[in-house]
């Protein structure tokens, strides 16, 4: 079993998934990664999926603010 702060958690990047497929990025895994493929046939690839690497991925999508 798990607590209820993991599952918590799951739900949580579950909504944010279905909320990233609504807006045209779709996040797939094969066999050995994640990849989040978005704006015409572009994408990142994760690796494996841990938070870190979502959270460096994500980064590089944002567009860098020019001073």
């Amino acid at each position: 079993m798990i607590t209820r702060a993991q599952a918590e958690a799951l739900l949580t990047l579950a909504e944010s998934l279905e909320a990233c497929e609504r807006s045209g990025l779709e996040v797939l895994a094969t066999f050995n990664s994640v990849s989040v493929f978005y704006a015409e046939k572009r994408w990142v690839d994760l690796g494996w999926f841990k938070g870190m690497d979502v959270r460096l991925a994500v980064e590089s999508l944002i567009p860098k603010q020019k001073d």
